[in-house]
């Protein structure tokens, strides 16, 4: 089987943020999708070991920052490649609490506040359905996954559902 055809498939990039207590946590993925339209309910993939899963477990309120392609790129990395259990992602970008869920500080192309209302196992992720609480508009242009890896030349971290050992091996 031909798997690199999943690299065909259309992806965003998120930067995912959730209080853990008193102190922000978050993370980038790149899967999230719509999945009703009357009260908005959307779903976003996130790996077992990752700390924001756990906090998102524990808060249930979260914030989704659609990165642009005007965003800092350093913000991928940051909130990429390195566990908030180890680092303060947010100390080179500060945050705003916004609805009781951190948005990290930049240019993005729309922000998402949201509630968690189920979480659905898949092996290695967790599916988190979620309802939409409130939005905040931003500006720029949505960078895709594709952008990402042709323009910007990243990477994805092994965490990510769309790690490829023949793509991602750094």
């Amino acid at each position: 089987m031909d798997k690199t055809v999943l690299f065909k498939l259309s992806y965003g990039l998120y930067i995912v943020g959730c209080m853990d207590g008193e102190r922000p946590v978050g993370c980038t993925i790149n899967t999230c999708f719509q999945v009703t339209s009357e009260n908005p309910i959307l779903a976003i993939s996130l790996n077992k070991n990752n700390y924001t899963l756990e906090a998102i477990k524990k808060n249930k309120r979260f914030s989704l920052s659609l990165v642009a392609e005007e965003s800092d790129i350093s913000v991928i990395g940051c909130f990429g490649f390195c566990s908030s259990r180890e680092v303060d992602k947010y100390e080179d970008f500060d945050y705003d609490l916004y609805e009781g869920a951190p948005l990290v500080k930049g240019t993005f192309a729309g922000r998402l506040v949201l509630d968690a209302i189920n979480f659905v196992d898949n092996e290695t992720h967790v599916v988190v359905l979620a309802r939409l609480v409130d939005t905040v508009k931003g500006e720029g242009t949505p960078m895709t996954y594709d952008y990402y890896h042709r323009v910007v030349k990243g990477k994805a971290p092994k965490n990510a559902p769309t790690f490829s050992e023949e793509r991602d091996a750094i």
